[in-house]
């Protein structure tokens, strides 16, 4: 969480940025900024070491290294270093980053959570409180693509067993190969963890974005398919194919959902994997069978 220019620049001055609980300076930095500087630095241990090498803690232990306490001895003994620099602005950085550490209450959408979570854990401890603070405000839109199950229209293919036999061996396996090419491979373990994993990849890589109008359509069928069969075969439901493939359904209890319909909304811009998310799309599919109690 601190800086280092030199790992962006290596000709940048070499110099005390930051100032740790432990911190060793090499003889040459040691005379740049003066022995006798470096030398009465507040801090808990100074010592000289052979060579001409300083040893200095801020604290006798890192155990509270983010506490008040250890954050006012770090500013105070970097604004020694370098008295350039002002205590004021010193302490507020690491106070911003104390205040990463304190634990922020998570009330994220239940149908999206996982793929929220899986989002938080990427970008890491910086920008962990400003993401849960977007992300408990964040609702995706209703579910809207299914209708009740007596309006949904008959297949109208010519082979039922064919259209379905295309959809699960053609379609899915392209998603499957799609996602172990992109180091995803819960796509293939059938769990309910492997649709918030799908998501995140689409949204995460930005393919509603990215991808040209040519991929889009050919990755549809196989996101659609896909995620139609977890509606077979964890709901029990029966593919109704349509020579449309958005009119394709699975009929889950007294309604027909449609999957195909869902992959192409999913795939409209950027933020489209995660406003029209695989895992909101099975679970309130399973909630209309297996309502709460």
């Amino acid at each position: 969480m601190g800086t280092n220019p030199l790992a962006e620049d290596p000709f940048a001055p070499y110099r005390v940025d930051e100032v740790y609980w432990l911190n060793v300076y090499g003889p040459q930095m040691v005379s740049e900024m003066g022995r006798e500087r470096v030398l009465s630095t507040p801090a808990s241990v100074v010592e000289e070491l052979p060579g001409g090498a300083v040893l200095l803690l801020t604290r006798p232990t890192p155990a509270d290294f983010d506490s008040e306490e250890a954050r006012q001895a770090q500013a105070r003994a970097l604004v020694h270093l370098r008295p350039e620099l002002k205590l004021e602005t010193t302490l507020e950085t690491l106070h911003e980053r104390s205040r990463v550490f304190v634990p922020i209450p998570v009330h994220f959408d239940e149908d999206v959570a996982d793929i929220l979570h899986k989002k938080v854990a990427f970008e890491g401890l910086e920008n962990k409180r400003r993401m849960v603070e977007r992300f408990n405000l964040y609702r995706p839109p209703p579910v809207s693509e299914w209708m009740p199950a007596q309006q949904a229209p008959a297949p109208d293919v010519e082979d039922v067993k064919q259209a379905i036999d295309t959809y699960e061996r053609l379609y899915a396996e392209q998603l499957v190969a799609l996602m172990h090419s992109q180091k995803v491979p819960e796509a293939t373990e059938g769990t309910l963890e492997a649709l918030a994993a799908v998501d995140f990849a689409l949204w995460h890589l930005g393919w509603g974005e990215r991808f040209s109008a040519e991929e889009k359509e050919a990755l549809i069928p196989a996101l659609g398919a896909w995620l139609g069969m977890y509606l077979v075969s964890a709901l029990g439901g029966q593919w109704v194919p349509r020579r449309k493939l958005e009119e394709s359904a699975v009929r889950v209890g007294d309604r027909a959902w449609l999957p195909f319909l869902r992959a192409r909304h999913a795939l409209q811009h950027g933020e489209a994997p995660l406003d029209y998310s695989c895992s909101q799309f099975f679970r309130q599919a399973r909630r209309s069978v297996q309502p709460a109690a």
